[in-house]
């Protein structure tokens, strides 16, 4: 970079201009950035010194739009080919429902912290819910009237701030202190954190109990005693099962298009016990499936040899996870019950009784479910309100003599 003072011609005669002058992509471009009269000098040579003496970064005017950036980094959470095509479109949903409709300035050399702390973070805390759906093959997002919970504002942050990095790998000129944001510690006190529907413990032991399809009582009779993701569920194939030693392995997963993914989950590989009862179940469905979802001479690579292969996978169930939301509706329907969310409840379930009866340590635990203690009190136990009457019975011996 250079910094020069040049004469230029102006309308009211001859001017002194400081020019900043530099190289990009094989080009000379310049920048004017004062100009002065021929009698002030002293003031130009003072002004090309400061300029020469600085980052080009921030001498240069940059005129890079908040449209055109996240449009490249768009490109580039696309090209990712470690994230999954899922979370690749959650990353893009957080900035483009969440973030970019609050960005009050046109330029990322205008948009400072304040702007961010003043204006875009107490939009975003009031921006909508969006629900994701899956329609004949293509995924979408629904706005609704709620507003955004507490998670998805941390995440919508999140996003953003990897932006603003992004934007600093590139050497695009904005107030990289907006990477370094956090939420103080009160900025949540008093947030009312929407609380999600559950079944009671009776409504879905019914559901569970009461199916009669053999296929869906043992998706159901799967999801309550492991608690498993769906993704995982909807993944099980017949060599998962192992009869001789009762576990069931978790290998293989649906990602968000339900596409197979054979040996890929979300967190870890494992094998977990299951009951007797539930290998029974899966025995029965086995001998009784004629025509099991195949998928022939899928190419991967086993994560145990390191090594690609090409084989076939027999899936144990023919469900996508749009599909199986959809089933669970309709079993609670049959006994008159309101089911509001799709399979997620048998998760928070599962963990919600493990801990409750407090056998398995806390690596059991981990190992089981695929998370940690502070990831499973925070997002997944819930009360159950199973030990009702034994509570009252407690109540009713404060007052007794």
């Amino acid at each position: 970079m250079k910094v020069q003072v040049v004469t230029v011609d102006r309308a009211g005669g001859k001017k002194l201009c400081v020019q900043v002058v530099w190289q990009e992509n094989g080009k000379t471009k310049k920048q004017n950035k004062e100009v002065f009269g021929l009698n002030e000098k002293r003031k130009a040579e003072t002004l090309r010194s400061q300029l020469e003496n600085s980052e080009k970064i921030d001498v240069v005017d940059q005129k890079i739009t908040f449209d055109f950036a996240f449009t490249e980094y768009f490109k580039v959470i696309e090209k990712e080919l470690t994230t999954s095509p899922k979370y690749k479109k959650m990353q893009i949903a957080y900035i483009v429902n969440h973030v970019r409709p609050y960005i009050n300035k046109q330029y990322l050399s205008e948009y400072l912290l304040s702007d961010f702390k003043e204006h875009t973070l107490p939009k975003i805390i009031q921006s909508k819910r969006l629900d994701w759906r899956t329609k004949d093959g293509k995924c979408y997002y629904v706005k609704r009237q709620e507003a955004i919970g507490k998670t998805t504002i941390q995440y919508s942050v999140l996003e953003f701030k990897k932006f603003v990095n992004w934007c600093a790998s590139r050497n695009y000129k904005t107030d990289y202190t907006i990477a370094n944001f956090k939420f103080s510690h009160k900025f949540f006190d008093g947030y009312s954190q929407q609380k999600r529907w559950m079944p009671t413990g009776k409504e879905l032991l019914d559901v569970v109990n009461q199916e009669k399809d053999i296929k869906m009582k043992l998706f159901y009779t799967c999801a309550a005693e492991t608690g498993i993701r769906l993704n995982e569920l909807c993944g099980i194939c017949y060599e998962s099962v192992d009869f001789e030693n009762g576990l069931l392995y978790i290998d293989h997963s649906l990602c968000g298009e339900n596409q197979f993914r054979p040996y890929q989950v979300k967190t870890s590989r494992r094998a977990i016990l299951i009951t007797p009862k539930l290998l029974n179940l899966f025995a029965i469905w086995m001998k009784t499936q004629l025509f099991p979802l195949t998928h022939r001479n899928v190419m991967f690579k086993n994560p145990d040899t390191n090594k690609m292969e090409k084989r076939a996978f027999k899936r144990m169930f023919d469900l996508t996870i749009n599909r199986a939301n959809k089933k669970i509706k309709q079993s609670a329907k049959k006994l008159g019950i309101d089911w509001q969310n799709g399979m997620s409840p048998f998760r928070k379930w599962s963990i919600t009784r493990l801990t409750d009866l407090k056998v398995l340590t806390d690596k059991q635990m981990d190992d089981r479910f695929a998370n940690s203690k502070e990831v499973r009190q925070t997002n997944y136990i819930k009360d159950l309100n199973l030990n009702e009457k034994e509570r009252m019975a407690a109540y009713n011996l404060i007052t007794e003599g």
